[in-house]
């Protein structure tokens, strides 16, 4: 699974500009960051109707847990999303999505391979949940994972569940029925995602796919 990607922390995607209501030519002045899990990270998701963009922790709590974990859910199988209770409910009614610029993948070798969209962004598929204890309000969502096409094999065998902008309203529209939303867990088109080329650092971060 993916466990570390990169964001500017703002959508740069015309699309999901209109989705939003606010101006196509704002620009962002701000570094990449790479965020990793329980990281503050950049969503979309519906309310009331409307779209809107937050800031959610990546690293699911399921609203009925107990205690907030050690080890946050991070990565959801989009094979078995229904059959979990972690995700189950989450997957029929509380769905978003996670803007990126790209993501990150290490080899056997622990190098850190870059993978890119060949258009504007990557619009990863993700579920959220808001878990609530006497003191505080944790809403975080979790980020759900397919088989990897051609690019991303070369790499690893699994890679997030990538939207594209046309299919990113059914997915996070109330009234699309189960059959939709199952048949966007697909992986992307190959010719939309790129393997940047070998890069010389190293790192000692392994995958938790």
């Amino acid at each position: 699974m993916c466990n570390a990607y990169g964001t500017i922390g703002y959508s740069r995607s015309a699309f999901v500009h209109d989705l939003l209501g606010i101006p196509r030519n704002l620009d962002y002045d701000r570094p990449r960051k790479i965020v990793r899990p329980t990281d503050q990270v950049p969503v979309l998701r519906t309310n009331g109707g409307r779209v809107e963009q937050l800031e959610m922790r990546w690293g699911l709590i399921p609203a009925w847990s107990k205690q907030a974990p050690d080890r946050p859910l991070t990565n959801a199988r989009s094979e078995s999303v229904e059959e979990l209770r972690s995700f189950s409910e989450a997957f029929r009614s509380r769905r978003c999505v996670m803007p990126a610029d790209e993501f990150y993948e290490w080899t056997k070798a622990k190098k850190r391979r870059t993978f890119r969209p060949t258009q504007e962004e990557f619009l990863f598929a993700a579920l959220w949940d808001t878990w609530r204890d006497s003191e505080r309000s944790i809403s975080s969502c979790v980020m759900m994972t397919t088989a990897a096409n051609d690019v991303v094999a070369a790499v690893h065998d699994r890679m997030p569940v990538i939207l594209r902008p046309e299919d990113v309203r059914t997915w996070l529209s109330e009234s699309s029925t189960l059959a939709e939303i199952r048949g966007l867990l697909r992986p992307l088109d190959n010719e939309l995602i790129v393997l940047e080329p070998d890069e010389l650092q190293s790192s000692s971060q392994t995958s938790l796919f």
